[in-house]
């Protein structure tokens, strides 16, 4: 896609949702985001995959509800 075509759609998001839900709540969302690709980011950047993160939580939570 175009860049002024993910501008366009990323301004109409930002419009919708200031109306729909205010501007602390847009903002909110907004921040929330930005956060959850920063993170996604740096996870790419160590080369850990999502996948593997699961699994190892999953592992460690089943351990942990055996040995109770």
């Amino acid at each position: 896609m175009k860049q002024s075509t993910v501008l366009g759609i990323f301004a109409l998001l930002i419009s919708v949702s200031w109306v729909a839900f205010g501007f602390w709540k847009m903002l909110f969302i907004i921040l929330l985001t930005l956060i959850g690709c920063g993170i996604g980011y740096l996870l790419e950047l160590n080369q850990i995959k999502f996948d593997d993160l699961a699994i190892k939580a999953l592992t460690k939570l089943t351990n942990k509800q055996g040995g109770n």
